[in-house]
């Protein structure tokens, strides 16, 4: 009965939201630097921005957390949340595809296209995605589903089971791919890959995250919103010492195993829980600064691409070169502030006119 009586604010969290918004930052920066500085920077900046592999398990953790909370307080209500969150990632996701689309769109009519270019990008759009990073969404919207599904049917205790044994199976198709080379695993993961493009998506990866987030939402749930805060000394202990070990296997299989990328690693799943835990444990409360922040993170995250690869490919070579090749700070800069602009004007123009609230 406890749960009925929490307010829609305790849903909200105002240090999730500055942390959001930071890693949206992050992964933009992230995202440049590895495209087009990787090179023309310190070392120690590569190393930094590297710290972005947390960025999309955060999201997901967070995306499920807050969903969930609101799942458990209110059990019949299940379906029609979960209906209205899909459908606002539908909507949210075709509409940054058709921006996208029609960016590919002036690329093959600038550049000249394929037959089989385009049934190739078709194929892509339809098994993943239809452009970079957006990929987050239907990811996103499978994690939920099949997480509610479980959860609902089996319990959070089989759920988890399952969720981790995906993962693992997600983590042998990415970063621990070097394990099964040789073997008929490994051709079987290939043929997967080759339809789906990678087990990084919505089943093995989304999934796994959103059921980490859901089983915060339980243990909150559980708890009385009148009960004392408890201390973050161990959240913020367990988060130091499963980042540090993420880092550190991160570290060893790119260097003594040669893997691919570092973004399906095993230590990032605790960390991803304890780091999130931590952000609940910290009292801030959720204002129109931050609520302004955890939109501007989503916007932030879904139009990066724009500047980062759609725009400069259909810009004069001299552009590109003098603005995002030339001097990475310059080029970094820009970029951050085009995004962060077109994201605030976004905002402010879905609060005015309909058509622009399908963005964010």
């Amino acid at each position: 009965m406890e749960t009925k009586i929490q307010s829609r604010s305790s849903f909200q969290n105002g240090t999730i939201d500055v942390v959001k918004f930071l890693c949206a930052l992050l992964i933009v920066t992230a995202h440049f630097i590895t495209e087009n500085a990787e090179n023309k920077v310190p070392s120690f900046v590569n190393y930094f921005v590297s710290l972005y592999v947390i960025v999309v398990p955060f999201f997901f953790v967070c995306g499920g957390y807050f969903l969930f909370r609101k799942i458990f307080s209110e059990r019949e209500k299940g379906k029609v949340y979960i209906k209205n969150y899909l459908k606002k990632i539908l909507i949210m996701y075709l509409a940054w595809s058709a921006v996208y689309v029609l960016f590919k769109i002036a690329a093959w009519i600038r550049f000249g296209v394929t037959f089989d270019e385009i049934t190739q990008y078709l194929f892509r759009a339809v098994l993943y995605s239809t452009y970079k990073t957006i990929w987050f969404l239907p990811a996103l919207g499978i994690g939920v589903l099949i997480t509610y599904l479980l959860e609902k049917k089996f319990g959070m205790k089989i759920t988890l089971i399952v969720a981790g044994c995906f993962y693992l199976i997600g983590a042998l198709g990415v970063s621990y791919s070097f394990i099964l080379k040789g073997t008929p695993a490994a051709s079987v993961l290939d043929t997967y890959n080759y339809f789906f493009e990678s087990t990084r998506n919505g089943v093995f990866n989304a999934f796994p995250f959103v059921t980490l987030g859901a089983l915060l939402a339980a243990g909150k749930n559980k708890t009385d919103v009148t009960e004392k805060r408890s201390s973050v000394v161990p959240d913020l202990i367990f988060t130091l010492l499963f980042g540090a070990l993420f880092v550190a296997e991160a570290f060893l299989i790119k260097t003594k195993f040669s893997a691919v990328n570092a973004n399906t690693l095993l230590f990032l799943v605790p960390f991803s829980y304890f780091f999130v835990k931590l952000c609940l444990s910290i009292p801030m409360p959720s204002n129109k600064v931050t609520l302004w922040m955890r939109k501007m993170s989503t916007v932030i995250f879904l139009c990066q691409r724009v500047f980062l690869t759609a725009l400069p490919v259909l810009l004069p070579e001299s552009i590109f070169a003098s603005v995002l090749s030339g001097n990475c700070y310059i080029g970094l800069t820009a970029v951050l502030i085009s995004v962060l602009a077109v994201s605030a004007l976004l905002l402010l123009l879905s609060k005015k006119i309909k058509f622009f609230s399908y963005f964010c």
